[in-house]
């Protein structure tokens, strides 16, 4: 136990760090902006280049994207199922399906990174994979769907395909079956690169989180799809695919990311409720800041 609250116990004192420092006037949300372009552009391919040239690609590991699929298409049948109950409006209504289907996988990356070590990324960013295809697509047509934007849709899923860490991704598998090393100082770079992770991630979500509660009861709702509906998804297709060891445990913390910011981003681009969305991906965060170290506790 006191192994895990060392190595979490720091990214959660980040987490608040970073909302009191927003809270006093430091840091402004340009600044968290500039953080995630930062993780998303520098440290994420650092990591990626770090884990997945040295791992075997497992027939486990080809099923880890899969089994996030099949997790969105679990939550996605609860959404529809209970949002027939909460007569909702059709802007808040696309933010309650978006905002149970799609999640915040980087959330759990300095997390996993700190407390399993390079080698369980390979895990983690696969099954972000199949998240960022729902994101990419079903999410985004629903945005689009409920929402009333006059602009013209964006090719967003050509923002996908060219985003680095899939870009990288393909690049350290091709490293990985070809068998080619990356030199010692191209080594030492990438884990400069790779120790920003943390302290981007953590810092971002302190200054976006919002403590304000807002239609408590499809709140209460999407959150408990968003954590509880994920968690027992996920374990039973980790039993019915036979997952074991690393990949268990990796694909299991991920069960209970929060919500992704992505929700809130949509909501702004396609006129949805953004206070809604807002209060989301802030109590599923909250949430899951503190449900992950247990995670991680429990199934060491």
């Amino acid at each position: 136990m006191t192994d895990i609250i060392n190595n979490t116990g720091p990214l959660i004192l980040t987490f608040f760090i970073g909302h009191l420092l927003y809270r006093i006037g430091f840091l402004t949300r340009d600044n968290a902006d500039l953080f995630l372009k930062v993780f998303f552009y520098m440290a994420i391919p650092a990591v990626i280049l770090l884990s997945i040239p040295k791992i075997p690609l497992t027939h486990e590991l080809l099923y880890v994207p899969f089994l996030a699929l099949l997790v969105f298409l679990g939550n996605l049948a609860l959404a529809l199922s209970c949002q027939r109950f909460l007569k909702l409006e059709p802007k808040t209504l696309g933010v309650f399906l978006i905002g149970a289907i799609i999640f915040n996988g980087a959330f759990a990356y300095p997390f996993i990174l700190v407390s399993h070590g390079e080698q369980s990324m390979a895990y983690v960013y696969l099954f972000d994979f199949g998240n960022m295809i729902v994101t990419f697509s079903v999410a985004y047509y629903l945005a689009c769907h409920y929402g009333q934007a006059d602009q013209a849709r964006k090719m967003i899923s050509l923002k996908f395909l060219k985003s680095p860490p899939l870009l990288f991704l393909f690049l350290a598998i091709i490293l990985n079956l070809c068998h080619i090393q990356i030199p010692e100082v191209g080594t030492n770079l990438l884990r400069i690169f790779s120790g920003l992770l943390t302290p981007m991630v953590m810092l971002s979500l302190g200054i976006y989180f919002n403590p304000r509660i807002v239609k408590a009861g499809a709140l209460a709702t999407v959150v408990g799809i968003q954590i509880i509906g994920g968690l027992v998804f996920v374990s039973l297709f980790v039993y019915l695919f036979g997952f074991h060891g690393m990949g268990r445990t990796v694909v299991l913390i991920m069960s209970v990311c929060p919500a992704a910011m992505t929700v809130l981003s949509y909501a702004s681009m396609e006129n949805l409720d953004k206070e809604f969305a807002a209060s989301i991906v802030s109590y599923t965060t909250i949430i899951s800041i503190f449900l992950i170290p247990l995670m991680i506790y429990l199934l060491d």
